[in-house]
C-alpha cells in the first residue's frame, strides 16, 4: 500500500488571481481568426516542449462560425511549422470544408474518429489535445490510473480516467465511443499502449493539461524508480489535499493561465510566424 501524507482538511486565506479573461467577438468571423491563429501557436508549443512524434498526434479546437466544425492540423506538417492558414476546417462527416494549402488537404483518420466524437458528445468543450509524448507513453504501458505524488498532480484529482481496451490506431467509431463513455466528463485520459488525451473550454487549458500530465508521467516514473532502488515507496498527498488543490488550480481558468507563458515565448521566438 502507498504511504499517504496525514492532514488535516486544508483552508485558504487567499485566491489566486489568474488574470484578465480571453478576449471576447462581436464578430465570429474574427474570433475564428483568433481562434486558428491560437492553434497554430499551440502546435508549435507542444513541439518545441518534445512532445510530439513525426507525423502522429493532432490537437483541435471547435469553430466558433459552425460550431459542428472544427480546425486541425493537415497529415504530415511538423508542429513546429504549423500556421493559421495550413489549418483545416472539418465538419461531423470527415469533410474538409474549407482551409489549407491545395498540396495539404488530408488529415489524420484517428484524428477525426476521436475528435470528431469527443466534440459533439462534449459541447462545453472547444479543444482536444493527443499527442505521442514520450512519458505519456511510457506511463500508458502500466495500465493504471494516476497516483497522486505532487502537488501538481492534483489538478487531475476525480478528473482523469485510464482507458484500458487498446485495440490499435484508433480508426472505428465504436472504439471512439468507448472512449468518450470512458472519459465522461473529465477532462483528461490516459490511453493504454498509446498516450495521454486532455481537453479544455479553449486551447490553452486543454494544452496546460496535456503539459502537466506528460510532466506528471515522468515524474512518476522517475519518482518509483528512486524508490524501489531504497525498497521505499513514493508518499502520496491525501485526498483531503488534492481535492482542495484541484479546486483551487485545477480550474478552466487556471488552465488557461498556466498556458500563457509558453503561449507567449513561442509567438516571440517564431516572431509571429504561426499567423501567416
Amino acid at each position: 500500500m502507498v504511504s499517504t501524507t496525514s492532514a488535516s482538511a486544508p483552508t485558504a486565506d487567499l485566491s489566486f488571481d489568474f488574470g484578465p479573461p480571453p478576449p471576447t467577438f462581436a464578430d465570429k468571423y474574427a474570433e475564428r481568426e483568433y481562434v486558428k491563429e491560437r492553434l497554430a501557436l499551440a502546435y508549435r508549443v507542444i513541439a518545441r516542449e518534445g512532445m510530439c512524434e513525426g507525423a502522429s498526434g493532432h490537437l483541435t479546437s471547435r469553430d466558433p462560425v459552425d460550431r459542428e466544425c472544427f480546425w486541425v492540423n493537415p497529415y504530415g506538417l511538423h508542429f513546429s511549422r504549423m500556421t493559421s492558414s495550413d489549418l483545416l476546417l472539418v465538419d461531423h462527416h470527415g469533410k474538409i470544408v474549407a482551409g489549407g494549402k491545395p498540396h495539404q488537404q488530408r488529415y489524420n483518420a484517428a484524428a477525426f474518429i476521436i475528435h470528431s466524437a469527443i466534440h459533439a458528445a462534449r459541447p462545453e468543450i472547444d479543444s482536444v489535445v493527443h499527442t505521442h509524448s514520450p512519458y505519456g507513453k511510457a506511463f500508458s504501458t502500466l495500465g493504471r490510473n494516476l497516483p497522486f505524488y505532487s502537488q501538481d498532480s492534483a489538478v487531475f484529482y476525480n478528473d482523469v480516467e485510464l482507458y484500458d481496451n487498446h485495440n490499435g490506431v484508433v480508426l472505428s467509431k465504436n472504439e471512439s465511443q468507448m472512449i468518450i463513455d470512458k472519459i465522461g466528463g473529465k477532462k483528461a485520459l490516459i490511453m493504454q499502449n498509446h498516450g495521454l488525451l486532455t481537453v479544455g473550454g479553449c486551447i490553452e487549458s486543454a494544452v496546460a493539461w496535456f503539459m502537466l500530465l506528460e510532466n506528471e508521467c515522468r515524474t512518476i516514473l522517475t519518482a518509483e524508480a528512486a524508490a524501489a532502488m531504497t525498497g521505499s515507496k513514493p508518499i502520496s498527498i491525501s485526498s483531503e489535499v488534492a481535492e482542495f488543490t484541484q479546486r483551487e488550480i485545477g480550474t478552466e481558468e487556471a488552465g488557461r493561465f498556466e498556458a500563457l507563458p509558453f503561449f507567449d515565448l513561442v509567438e516571440e521566438e517564431c516572431g509571429g510566424a504561426h499567423r501567416k
